[in-house]
């Protein structure tokens, strides 16, 4: 990802550009604050390659986030891995749910589709908190992030990340 400092007269017109591409995630230098282009956010069943049921997906500017990881570490290394929705370990899912509840945690968002818990594969992102905005900030494998993984920081309005977390919760409470 590239930086360039922008003036204040370039903004519209670079954030206009932006919104026309696939993923809106990169980060503009204005002065000595970032400014961070707002993502959609959702979870819906959907058809997933390698599966012969639909599966809960999360979904970041319309493509699912296995997608957004793949692409941004250019592998396929996420294809088979689903949101933390109907673990094996009730204490697993429970810890999900509180965490979704709360920012500035590490929130496992993504788990191996054939254990379903948190001893095989598992993908985190650290939830923050800006003013008027959520980010995640980082991402990395396991419940500790002990491995980066190296991709752009996604943020959301907060009340779409609200709505977000409620369907999460919505989808593990009828699992």
């Amino acid at each position: 990802m590239t930086e360039r400092k922008l003036n204040y007269e370039e903004l519209p017109v670079v954030l206009n550009e932006l919104r026309k591409k696939p993923i809106l995630t990169e980060v503009l230098k204005v002065g000595k604050s970032h400014k961070y282009i707002h993502s959609k956010i959702g979870i819906r069943q959907d058809k997933m390659k390698g599966f012969q049921h639909p599966q809960y997906v999360i979904t970041i500017n319309d493509i699912t986030l296995n997608d957004y990881l793949n692409q941004n570490t250019q592998s396929r290394s996420f294809d088979l891995l689903v949101p933390p929705i109907g673990l094996f370990d009730n204490r697993d899912q429970q810890r999900v749910l509180e965490l979704l509840s709360f920012i500035n945690v590490t929130l496992p968002i993504l788990v191996c589709s054939d254990d379903m818990d948190f001893s095989c594969t598992v993908v985190a992102t650290n939830v923050e908190e800006g003013e008027n905005y959520i980010i995640w900030k980082t991402f990395g494998y396991g419940v500790d992030m002990s491995k980066p993984i190296h991709v752009p920081p996604l943020t959301f309005e907060k009340d779409v990340y609200r709505e977000f977390v409620e369907a999460f919760k919505g989808f593990i409470q009828e699992y």
